[in-house]
């Protein structure tokens, strides 16, 4: 073969290739669907047909969702006119979430007739139980009853492990006065950044029953950083804590290093 005819074969076969890679690149969508959450298929990062990975979990993989559930829930007077509304949540998922779930506190009076319903909307940490807080809430008749309606969100797959979590509360402490205090020191375990937390407090009495509780946000909580965090009531309690309980309301969405 002379140089002419190899070099007229060499261009033949780089038009050949450059047209190939045009065409594929033109109609890669066809020839390599993008995976959607409504093809049908099992691909991407999915655990099954269009659920898992960043699709909804539900219904086709519902399998997967454990239901939360409320454990208990109480009105607790802070004032001569407010209450806290608080109800104890268990989360047993360990590697899905609703990104927010929305509830409805309902209290009653002593015959059973309706005084209120108040609304919020709260992240659900994994893998144990939380606490759902509504604070100063104004009622006209003194509630005997409250219950709590969670409308749950779809589901999906977390960062968050179990296993390693992010967060890690120690060294609670209660100090008692005209404005008690309590106490504790919240670690951050990973290199990222933690930004407005949401912390909440509960304070149970010898029945081990909910007698006072509390919220703060933490604005920031940097890489691997310790902080001591605080709770502050304005009048005295009626006892000492027999047992406190502080909980970092984590989003498990968040990326974790």
């Amino acid at each position: 073969m002379d140089w002419q005819t190899r070099r007229k074969l060499i261009y033949a076969i780089a038009t050949i290739l450059i047209v190939g890679a045009s065409s594929m690149y033109l109609f890669r969508e066809t020839i390599f669907p993008t995976p959607t959450c409504f093809d049908k298929k099992m691909n991407g990062y999915e655990i099954g047909v269009d659920c898992g990975g960043t699709c909804d979990l539900s219904p086709r993989c519902v399998s997967e969702i454990i239901p939360l559930e409320v454990m208990w829930a109480r009105a607790i007077k802070s004032s001569s006119t407010t209450y806290d509304l608080v109800a104890m949540v268990s989360n047993k998922n360990i590697n899905n979430a609703a990104r927010n779930i929305s509830y409805t506190f309902t209290t009653y009076d002593v015959q059973g007739l309706m005084i209120a319903e108040t609304k919020g909307v709260t992240l659900a940490p994994i893998n144990g139980s939380f606490p759902v807080i509504k604070q100063s809430i104004i009622l006209n008749k003194e509630p005997t009853t409250v219950t709590l309606q969670i409308e749950e969100e779809p589901h999906y797959k977390v960062h968050e492990k179990p296993t390693s979590p992010t967060l890690r509360i120690t060294n609670e402490r209660y100090e008692a006065g005209d404005t008690p205090r309590v106490y504790a020191t919240i670690k951050n375990t990973k290199r990222t950044t933690v930004s407005n937390l949401p912390i909440r407090v509960v304070l149970f009495n010898e029945e081990d029953n909910a007698y006072a509780v509390g919220e703060t946000i933490l604005p920031r909580l940097d890489k691997e950083e310790i902080k001591e965090i605080s709770f502050t009531w304005r009048a005295a309690l009626p006892s000492a804590p027999v047992r406190i309980r502080v909980y970092a309301i984590f989003d498990p969405f968040i990326a974790i290093e």
